[in-house]
């Protein structure tokens, strides 16, 4: 029998309330034991709406209690401080993306971690979406061949919350926008690529909302492996992420929120291959029906247990449990925001 982990949460806001504590809460052997934002309302609105039983404004004064694992969720620039405060008293760390503002960071809080022989974890969720693991299996396999490039992209819309509002603190981040943005498609990118470094950056300013440096921007990637891009857009008409994996045998379209993989194979000019080819694309299409429909059915009745955060979450409660490594690496979370933090650095020297 495991012994109960008992959690204290660092913030108040929606993937707090959406995300993290829902999952939690469905985690067996795990206790919610606290929650703590420097606005207390935020923490006394949470803790009453989960059924949490004790709330702080500080994250010293919840260090003070029982904990194991605190979760901090909240803005890049604090993830580098919480962290070591809570490592520093003995507590495993798990913190959303990006793992700190800079490499120079995310050495001292590796450096820590092992010091006090705890586990330090960033989220990176999607690498338990369905579709994205389902092409990492392909890849595996070699059904993909050698990797030629790898293109990734998040996209938001104009009217997103923090598109929107100009006192919202990502505008004040290197890179505006971007810089807490930019994590997951690059993670997707250092799934397929070793190593990878940008080369080059457009960005253009579309929308009339001042307090943005750009607003769009297209970033090219070199790998050792490969090459590959990153689109980031914030006049997208919808919201979601994409992952194009292109090999010398065949090309994979994952579509991260219809949890989808679409193969495309090896094909001519000729007539009859192209028809081959795309009769065997519109197959796919159809049973992309059955994999929605199935896809709604099991997150309907599974809610939260069905969600990336689910997944990678129980992950890393797993790992503390059994010591053993979490879902992330630190060096895959410092490559992260090493990439990262090129690529900001491109768009404010522009």
């Amino acid at each position: 029998m495991q012994l109960m982990l008992k959690v204290g949460i660092v913030g108040g806001g929606h993937i707090v309330n959406h995300r993290h504590i829902p999952v939690f809460k469905k985690l067996n052997d795990v206790e919610v034991y606290a929650v703590c934002d420097k606005e207390e309302s935020f923490a006394k609105k949470t803790a009453a709406q989960f059924g949490i039983g004790k709330y702080f404004t500080s994250l010293s004064e919840m260090l003070k209690e029982p904990i194991d694992v605190v979760d901090v969720c909240t803005p890049p620039r604090t993830h580098y401080s919480l962290a070591i405060e809570a490592m520093e008293a003995g507590c495993h760390v798990l913190s959303e993306k990006p793992l700190a503002m800079t490499v120079q960071e995310v050495d001292e809080m590796i450096s820590v971690s092992k010091r006090k022989s705890v586990k330090l974890c960033v989220v990176h969720q999607n690498l338990f979406n369905p579709a994205v693991r389902k092409a990492r299996k392909l890849v595996e396999s070699g059904a993909v061949g050698k990797i030629i490039s790898v293109d990734v992209g998040t996209f938001v819309r104009k009217e997103n919350y923090m598109c929107m509002n100009g006192k919202h603190w990502c505008h004040t981040l290197p890179g505006g926008i971007f810089f807490e943005i930019l994590p997951h498609p690059i993670y997707l990118f250092q799934i397929f690529a070793e190593g990878g470094s940008p080369s080059c950056i457009v960005g253009e300013k579309l929308t009339d909302y001042a307090w943005m440096k750009m607003d769009e921007l297209r970033v090219l990637l070199r790998a050792e492996n490969c090459v590959g891009s990153a689109v980031a857009s914030c006049n997208s008409p919808y919201h979601g992420d994409s992952l194009n994996v292109f090999g010398t045998e065949m090309a994979l379209q994952v579509d991260l929120w219809g949890r989808s993989v679409i193969k495309y194979g090896p094909r001519t000019e000729e007539p009859f291959s192209v028809g081959r080819n795309n009769m065997r694309v519109a197959s796919q299409f159809l049973g992309l029906m059955g994999t929605t429909l199935s896809n709604s059915f099991t997150m309907g009745v599974g809610g939260v247990k069905v969600s990336a955060h689910y997944g990678f979450i129980s992950e890393f409660i797993k790992s503390v449990q059994e010591n053993r490594e979490p879902p992330v690496s630190l060096e895959q979370a410092r490559e992260n925001v090493r990439i990262v933090e090129e690529i900001c650095g491109l768009i404010d020297r522009r």
